[in-house]
């Protein structure tokens, strides 16, 4: 199964999910209406109408199930605007603290550098990384609505007890979680399940203030008061454990499959089973294992690594063993002895630099100035962009060490992440490139566009992976802008495009690329709801964006041109018995482009698939994929809200 399926699986689940949902809500509603019977009975008033059911009364069952209701909704609907921040929220709620993307400390850099090698690898923003200070258990989570608004969550314990290669499982057990899509349905269910134990919450309020009015009058009102108050809070109490019950059995649902998917996932991302299992039988050695103190933990257990509870009767994910046992069939049994000692850097050897393998990642993505087309059969580059494989995270590990450092720094500070963008964006012409560069010296400042200038030269050659992986890496500094920086930021990106009267769709895809992220961090924009499932409403838009895309791809030949989007649209009509309609390009403006991918946004996971493997045809008529052909298939998928690794799977250089 891929990316694209599983992100159609963990859709559908959100409709079990509310099924569930509805269930546990009638089951509060029913003890509710008893508790409400009971307390009308000890205060003597009677329930039930003569000759009718006894304590059967719809009047009261109507208002109490409205009642219940409401609070549930209102309280369900409550926590989802708090979740609405994204991942950062959940981080920060259970007491996580942001890593310094500069930071020189062992641990945090090993664990930075991990999660911007597997971000490289999979063709996404790096998420925020928080760090549990205050927790020594083993444990790890992702959390966010979108890779937009993605955070990676590790314990203490996860980031100092574990050896790199157990970290690197535990962090491509995250990322699966990001690419299937779990992160959305995981913050949704935290918002239906705070409102299934909201009840609970109200019966501890009671209880604590029961007593406080009958203690301060002597009245017998007083005393039956605070009875009646007791056996409210009671009640609710109790009735917190029937929202418990189904709240966890939601969770369990849920989480359990996909617990065993991420684990088969982490493996086949590095290729090395004995690194996840690895984190697995330490969390079974250690004494605290991967218990989670934080008093959110309870409503967030199922976005966890390990099971962030102890209590079996409420486990959201399998048993260890078991899982250990999916990962290494012959294991013994034993978990051993954790000893509390962090790794250190003297006792864990540094990676090898430029270690890909010979002939993937080293190869097909040199850095070096006129590198040649990739040479892909149109199975292995579908096959390329549906999952991430062993070869794209070595790509992401081997760029990673081996970029400059000065092009490192850029993207980790303000003002050079900035001007790496800028220097993205600046024109291959030479003429229109200076007038470029003399407008973003009148927008900034003379350093910067010159800072700029230098950047394009060194980047201009390098390969579309590096680019890409260049832009992923910037993203959370970039996040770190005031909005008002933010706002002169993209102001400077959309001058600087239009400033020689001329906009290419490469320019126009870069700036997608960096606006769809940053302005869904800063803007809080909800995800893309899905309001297309079938291809008939997309025709014109797909036919748009196969047509342009085939004629850059073969700018001087009309007739390879024609053939590669018959290519595509064969493609399509094969999987959906429709015809698309092909395009004059030349008509084909940004405007038009701009609209069919925004719609295509909109579009079903499956959809999205079909789509974007039509595009890797349009350009692959002639079996190679040139950097800029690459560059901008990967930008089709980014701003339909489907980032792909890059194309490296099975890759042969012409």
């Amino acid at each position: 199964m891929d990316f694209f399926e599983h992100q159609e699986v963990a859709r559908r689940k959100s409709h079990v999910l509310v099924v569930y949902f509805l269930l546990a809500v009638a089951g509060i509603i029913a003890a509710v209406y008893g508790l409400v019977v009971l307390i009308l009975t000890l205060s003597g008033e009677s329930v039930g109408k003569e000759g009718a059911l006894p304590y059967w009364d719809p009047m009261t069952l109507l208002f109490t199930a409205g009642g219940t209701g409401a609070v549930i909704f209102l309280a369900s609907s409550f926590k989802s605007m708090q979740l609405a921040g994204g991942g950062a929220v959940v981080a920060r709620g259970l007491g996580g603290r942001e890593l310094d993307i500069n930071t020189t400390d062992f641990h945090e850099r090993r664990l930075l550098n991990l999660v911007e090698e597997m971000a490289i690898a999979s063709g996404v923003p790096v998420p925020s990384v928080y760090v549990m200070d205050a927790e020594d258990a083993i444990n790890a989570f992702a959390a966010g609505r979108t890779t937009s608004d993605a955070v990676i969550g590790v314990t203490r314990g996860c980031m100092t007890l574990l050896t790199r290669d157990e970290l690197q499982g535990v962090i491509a057990h995250e990322f699966s979680h990001i690419l299937n899509g779990d992160m959305r349905l995981n913050i949704r269910l935290m918002g239906l399940v705070f409102g299934i134990l909201f009840l609970s919450l109200v019966g501890e309020f009671i209880l604590r203030n029961a007593f406080r009015g009958g203690s301060s009058s002597s009245k017998k009102e007083g005393a039956g008061l605070a009875l009646a108050m007791l056996v409210a809070g009671l009640g609710l109490l109790l009735i917190g454990y029937i929202g418990a019950f189904f709240a966890n059995l939601i969770k369990a649902s849920v989480s359990r499959q996909r617990e065993y998917l991420a684990d088969a996932s982490a493996v086949q991302f590095t290729r090395n089973p004995d690194g996840i299992a690895g984190a697995l039988k330490k969390i079974g050695g250690l004494a605290t294992g991967s218990k989670v103190t934080h008093p959110m933990a309870k409503d967030a257990s199922h976005l966890f690594f390990g099971s962030a509870l102890t209590s079996p009767l409420f486990a959201t994910h399998p048993p260890l063993s078991e899982r250990i046992r999916r990962l290494l069939p012959h294991w013994d049994g034993n978990f051993g002895k954790v000893a509390l000692r962090p790794i250190t850097e003297t006792s864990e050897a540094a990676p090898p630099r430029g270690a890909a393998s010979p002939g993937t990642a080293a190869q097909a993505f040199s850095l070096a100035e006129n590198a040649a087309p990739l040479r892909l059969e149109a199975g292995e580059a579908m096959e390329s962009f549906r999952t991430v494989h062993p070869e794209q995270v070595e790509l992401g590990r081997d760029l990673h060490q081996n970029l400059p450092s000065h092009w490192l720094e850029a993207c980790r500070s303000r003002d050079g992440a900035q001007c790496l963008v800028f220097a993205l964006l600046l024109a291959q012409d030479d003429t229109l490139r200076s007038r470029e560069v003399t407008r973003l010296h009148e927008l900034t400042d003379e350093t910067s566009s010159a800072r700029a200038a230098h950047l394009f030269g060194e980047l201009a050659p390098v390969h579309s992976a590096v680019k890409i992986g260049l832009i992923d890496l910037a993203i959370p500094t970039l996040r770190h802008l005031s909005r008002d920086e933010y706002a002169r930021f993209r102001r400077i990106l959309h001058e600087l495009i239009s400033s020689d009267g001329q906009v290419n769709l490469f320019e126009f895809m870069l700036l997608q690329i960096v606006t769809r992220h940053l302005d869904t961090f800063f803007d809080n924009l909800r995800p893309e709801p899905i309001r297309f499932r079938r291809i008939q409403p997309l025709l014109e838009d797909a036919g748009v964006v196969l047509s342009t895309l085939a004629a850059m791809s073969h700018p001087e030949d009309s007739l390879s041109a024609e053939k590669a989007f018959a290519a595509a649209a064969s493609h399509l009509r094969q999987s959906f018995y429709t015809e698309v309609p092909r395009q004059d390009s030349l008509n084909c403006g940004l405007e038009r482009i701009k609209k069919a991918l925004g719609n295509f946004a909109q579009a079903s996971p499956l959809l999205k698939k079909q789509f974007l493997e039509a595009c890797s045809l349009s350009v692959m008529a002639d079996k190679g994929v040139s950097s800029r052909e690459a560059e901008l298939i990967r930008a089709v998928a980014d701003a339909i809200g489907c980032p792909i690794p890059p194309f490296v799977r099975a890759a042969r250089q012409v």
